[in-house]
């Protein structure tokens, strides 16, 4: 199945395509489709993942463009066509 992925300045920096379109196995969840993204982009493993591997605490993942958050986390399931977007760490004030 097919998913399409949108990464935010800074972690599309370094990509040379935007968005990103995995391919996915049939029942994939983010954390899945997430290691498909680093496997074909090895650069992005440093700002995604941390040193225990990981996904950072500060990366945020929408699914359709509700947070994972407030669904099943890293194992929210995929389906075709879903867009993944990630977020890096925001602050303001």
């Amino acid at each position: 199945m097919k998913v399409e992925v949108h990464l935010l300045f800074p972690f599309r920096e370094e990509l040379p395509e935007h968005p990103v379109h995995l391919d996915v196995p049939q029942g994939a969840d983010v954390a899945r489709a997430l290691a498909a993204l680093v496997a074909r982009h090895p650069g992005l493993r440093e700002r995604l993942y941390d040193a225990q591997g990981k996904i950072a605490r500060h990366v945020a993942a929408l699914v359709n463009g509700v947070s994972v958050q407030y669904k099943d986390g890293l194992r929210t399931p995929l389906a075709d066509g879903d867009v993944l977007t990630l977020l890096p760490p925001l602050g303001g004030g």
